[in-house]
């Protein structure tokens, strides 16, 4: 179990290099009367995550499934597939992922405009985000119950969103000053994560590969 949970805290830290919301989080410091705005569109990612993480992940059971039990042996078939399109992508992630130097400007910074722009943002990004949906899935796999799983899957967002309550922590310490240098700190996470991201995709696209492969000549 505590294996488990370390996996599951290893993947949310991941998954927490948000260039998105560190993005819009330190524009929000950069405007006035910025830290009620700034949590609360940390509380938005928050309730964001949690409430499509618990839809994703029940539907997921269903799906899974339903999906295996149509599919049958076939399933391998479909996971080489898509560990050869992931290792085409993550060899082409440098032209598709380009380091944006655009930072996010909401149309509205009343608190609760901004709540919402953080829901949107995760509530959006989780689908298709590959640490929330191995999250979920070893979640699923674990057959826990529904109260342990909600609490668990409370404590991985609560990692997840950390890094905007650190960044608030850091404004708060040095106020605007500190501004320009969080601006800084953001291009260099976005520069990183763009080089990183094609080794994690060819990394993750090779493991399918040879693990259908294991199964048609096992």
């Amino acid at each position: 179990m505590i294996s488990f949970l370390l996996s599951l805290a290893a993947i949310s830290v991941i998954g927490s290099i948000n260039p998105n919301g560190f993005a819009v989080q330190i524009y929000l410091l950069s405007t006035p009367k910025p830290v009620i705005r700034a949590l609360a569109f940390t509380l938005g990612e928050y309730v964001g995550l949690l409430i499509s993480g618990l839809l994703i992940a029940w539907g997921m059971i269903q799906v899974i499934q339903q999906v295996l039990n149509f599919v049958g042996e076939s399933i391998y078939g479909l996971q080489f597939l898509v560990g050869i399109g992931l290792l085409i992508v993550g060899c082409n992630a440098p032209k598709f992922f380009k380091p944006s130097t655009k930072t996010l400007h909401p149309l509205s910074l009343k608190p609760q405009h901004t709540f919402f722009l953080g829901f949107t943002i995760v509530a959006v990004e989780t689908p298709t985000t590959l640490p929330h949906i191995a999250a979920l899935k070893q979640l699923t796999d674990a057959h826990i119950s529904i109260p342990i799983f909600i609490l668990i899957w409370a404590l991985y967002d609560l990692i997840f969103i950390f890094p905007l309550f650190i960044i608030v922590a850091v404004y708060l310490v040095f106020n605007d000053n500190i501004v320009s240098y969080l601006e800084q700190f953001y291009y260099r996470i976005n520069s990183w994560t763009s080089k990183i991201l094609p080794f994690i995709l060819s990394g993750i696209g090779v493991l399918l590969i040879v693990n259908s492969l294991i199964q048609f000549f096992r």
